[in-house]
């Protein structure tokens, strides 16, 4: 199996491509890319296609990309599973609107796309399915992150608008059957090619896939026959979830409302001190030149306090100890990660004149081992 490819190699940007650039790579990528575009070749259209989200999943990322940075695909391994990155692992699905726009969006993602089992089947109406799945995201400290926490999540609740009845049409007015679809919300377009023709079903450009042209807004909803709502859910964040971790909870008002799935999506902030990849905690540790000769016990920061660290006689700078069961819990499962400290050995500055003797009458020493 070849080895994966540089992600800024895949995007075709260096690496100090700021975000925006990244947006424009991918926006520019996706739209040649992607299958309906690529009738010849589909199978490797979707390859690049999904090739490209996730370089675009891990670069768009600070945390990710900050992980990837250091210690390459190996630092981001942990968030795609042992399978590698699925399109289940792309957690920037608002951003695909954002880059193509709803329009362009609802073409590309819609019904009979490749990813409409992932991205969910967008229909063309404004009608609302029986059942809904909401994705929000949420921002917490690495400490948080290890302890875990409850919290409250602001969900959007699309509900009927109470003036016009979900009609979109202001009182005392109703919609019209469209004429130019007939009611349908379709139009169908035939297009020559070759010795055949193709057949393109898409939503009517004049009343955008409703069947009903409503001449009079309604001023609430300005037409759409919903208005939004804000819902506070409390959400369980378990102890040892990483970037990106997705959490499913079940919000029931219980007042009459459907249940809704939402999705909660966990972005962790870079933390000062330590870098993570998977459960395990990295910490670069400065120690005095004493300490690193003569050998000495330090103390070292954890997530949950202070631990104590044996340094051996002689030990040398960026030298890696490992404190066990010391990282970050374990999602699944009991237990934690584990802690690497890389020493670095401080030089000492502004010696007195009895240490540079010192200093000089060890380097004589040494000399003549």
């Amino acid at each position: 199996m070849p080895d994966k490819r540089d992600y800024y190699e895949v995007l075709g940007i260096n690496k100090n491509a700021s975000k925006e650039d990244v947006k424009v790579a991918y926006r520019t990528l996706a739209k040649k890319f992607h299958p309906d575009l690529n009738k010849d070749n589909p199978k490797l259209a979707e390859e690049k296609f999904k090739e490209i989200s996730e370089a675009y999943e891990v670069l768009i990322d600070d945390s990710k990309r900050a992980r990837y940075d250091q210690y390459g695909h190996a630092g981001v391994a942990s968030d795609f599973g042992k399978e590698g990155f699925t399109w289940n692992n792309f957690s920037h699905v608002s951003d695909l609107e954002d880059i193509f726009g709803q329009d362009t969006f609802s073409d590309f993602f819609g019904r009979g796309s490749v990813f409409s089992d992932f991205f969910g089947t967008r229909g063309w109406g404004y009608q609302q399915p029986q059942t809904r799945a909401k994705r929000v995201r949420i921002e917490i400290s690495m400490e948080q992150a290890y302890h875990g926490l409850n919290t409250e999540v602001a969900i959007p609740h699309v509900v009927r608008c109470d003036s016009c009845g979900g009609t979109g049409a202001a009182r005392g007015t109703a919609p019209k059957v469209c004429s130019h679809c007939n009611g349908k919300g379709e139009v169908q377009q035939e297009q020559l090619q070759g010795f055949g023709r193709i057949i393109r079903i898409g939503a009517c450009p004049v009343c955008k896939g409703r069947a009903k042209i409503i001449e009079q807004p309604c001023p609430d909803c300005h037409g759409c026959g919903e208005v939004q709502k804000l819902d506070k859910i409390n959400v369980k964040i378990p102890p040892g979830v990483d970037e990106g971790t997705t959490l499913r909870v079940t919000a029931d008002k219980g007042d009459g409302r459907l249940k809704e799935d939402v999705y909660v999506i966990i972005t962790i902030h870079p933390h000062p001190r330590f870098q993570r990849q998977g459960s395990d905690l990295y910490l670069e540790k400065e120690i005095t030149l004493t300490q690193a000769s003569l050998g000495s016990k330090v103390d070292v920061p954890t997530l949950d306090g202070n631990a104590m660290m044996k340094v051996p006689p002689g030990t040398q700078t960026d030298t890696m100890f490992r404190l066990r069961n010391c990282g970050m819990p374990l999602l699944k499962g009991h237990g934690c990660g584990d802690l690497y400290v890389r020493v670095i050995v401080s030089t000492p500055k502004n010696l007195t004149q009895r240490q540079k003797e010192l200093l000089e009458e060890f380097e004589v020493i040494e000399k003549k081992k």
